[in-house]
């Protein structure tokens, strides 16, 4: 049932790419469709049970980032501008709690949307992300904005484990 359920978003996907719903686009995309499944390997049963799917954590997600992604392009335009150049560029080391691939993936290509950061390196055991900023005047607030993007993101589409390391990294930095 899973597979079928690929294989329709892949179609989709397809109608979508091709911009139109003719009869060839969507014949098309499911030729294309029952390809990609044919010759990839069958991990979906092996997946279950481990991600939940979480629609009101996955609203938060897309929603700040689609704010952050508005802030940052004003903040640019500002820059830009400007007479003086207030751009005080840097790296900044972030830790965060130890995750997939996959789910360090999505941070930091997320994070790569937004005009004026970028991740440059990702660091294992422990999890540190350098990021580059062009506004590095609060190194903690950029900490921060990070910590906050992979939190939603943990919280989104993070398994059990991960949501509850970034949730004790959260109370530890609260503390005193």
């Amino acid at each position: 049932m899973a597979r079928l359920v690929y294989g329709a978003g892949l179609v989709v996907l397809w109608v979508l790419a091709w911009g139109t719903a003719s009869p060839a686009n969507v014949l098309g995309g499911v030729v294309v469709a029952a390809a990609l499944l044919a010759i990839s390997p069958d991990r979906w049963p092996a997946r279950r049970g481990r991600h939940r799917f979480r629609p009101v954590a996955i609203a938060r997600f897309v929603g700040w980032v689609l704010v952050q992604v508005v802030v940052a392009n004003v903040h640019l335009a500002r820059a830009i501008v400007s007479r003086e150049s207030q751009v005080i560029t840097g790296v900044v080391a972030v830790p965060l709690p130890a995750c997939s691939d996959g789910l360090l993936t999505l941070v930091a290509n997320t994070m790569a949307l937004t005009p004026g950061t970028i991740p440059i390196q990702i660091d294992h055991d422990p999890t540190v992300m350098y990021v580059h900023v062009l506004h590095r005047g609060d190194v903690e607030a950029v900490r921060g904005d990070v910590r906050h993007l992979a939190s939603l993101a943990y919280h989104a589409f993070g398994t059990a484990e991960a949501v509850a390391a970034m949730e004790a990294l959260e109370r530890r930095e609260v503390t005193p």
